[in-house]
């Protein structure tokens, strides 16, 4: 009993994790990547970098960087999205 753990309710998601980098209140970019829940690996290109493919954010999630911009009032910030049928989730 050395440690302490946090657990999350597992989120189903379409197979996919979705990085967000926002600058400002009014710019983000995002990339989606294979999750890792799906089998277990990483998938990674051969010089050793994770595969992203870049992705449009909707406008409810352009909102969401918006707010965590503001809220922890970080100019640049970047956090992950989990997206659960039609509704998005911040986490990290």
């Amino acid at each position: 009993r050395d440690k302490s753990y946090i657990y999350e309710e597992f989120m189903p998601t379409e197979g996919s994790d979705v990085k967000v980098y926002a600058v400002g209140l009014e710019y983000a970019h995002a990339e989606a990547r294979k999750s890792p829940v799906v089998d277990g690996v990483v998938a990674r290109t051969s010089d050793g970098k994770e595969v992203r493919y870049p992705i449009i954010l909707t406008k409810k999630q352009k909102k969401i960087a918006h707010d965590v911009v503001e809220a922890f009032k970080q100019r640049v910030c970047g956090f992950d999205l989990l997206v659960c049928g039609n509704k998005s989730y911040v986490c990290d």
